[in-house]
């Protein structure tokens, strides 16, 4: 580890900052569950709940940055877009050391009733430069299966491969976010990881 990598996570640390990014194939679904994520820290502002308050917005043609408070942690979440009609135009070839640079999870999200979109996983994988997995030293991942209250195309046992120790992702959650199932699964996961990164 550097001595700059070091100064920065000493920062985070002492801000108890988080850095999340969520990606995928367009329409799967990611700004909604963002969006999601955001009304259920409204939600359980006045509630004895750990989430409050949405921080702030940052937007761009190609990346949405939101914030919120939870379990002690400052979560910053940059939203990717997911259409690439543009080769070389997409965030993640642009600038892809710096929105991946400290982040510490990465949410990747395919769409249960699109196998294609689950088809094209390893796609992301390659575009953000972990075809080989994650790295020792990086972020973590999960696995989100969007719109579960729709029909099914790609089933569970075609995502159990891929989640579990020394796997390409720690843990997998079906989620609605139309519905808001499993938002509050993927919010206490976000917090686990973001407390034993924080804690190591």
């Amino acid at each position: 580890m550097t001595e700059t990598t070091k100064f920065l996570l000493e920062i985070k640390k002492s801000k108890r900052l988080i850095r999340v990014t969520i990606v995928g194939e367009g329409a799967v679904g990611k700004t909604t569950i963002v969006t999601s994520i955001l009304n259920s820290t409204k939600a359980h502002e006045h509630s004895t709940s750990t989430i409050s308050t949405i921080e702030k917005t940052n937007r761009t043609p190609f990346m949405i940055i939101e914030t919120w408070k939870q379990d002690g942690l400052t979560v910053q979440c940059f939203d990717l877009a997911g259409q690439r009609k543009t080769p070389g135009a997409h965030p993640l070839d642009i600038l892809k050391d710096q929105v991946l640079k400290m982040i510490d999870i990465v949410i990747l999200v395919f769409a249960l009733d699109r196998y294609e979109s689950f088809e094209n996983i390893y796609k992301w994988m390659q575009l953000m430069g972990f075809e080989d997995g994650p790295p020792e030293e990086g972020p973590l991942f999960i696995l989100v299966g969007n719109k579960c209250d729709l029909e099914q195309n790609v089933s569970r046992d075609l995502v159990t491969p891929l989640v579990g120790p020394d796997k390409m992702f720690e843990t997998y959650i079906e989620t609605s976010a139309t519905e808001n199932i499993g938002i509050k699964k993927l919010l206490e996961e976000i917090a686990r990881i973001g407390n034993d990164v924080l804690g190591s």
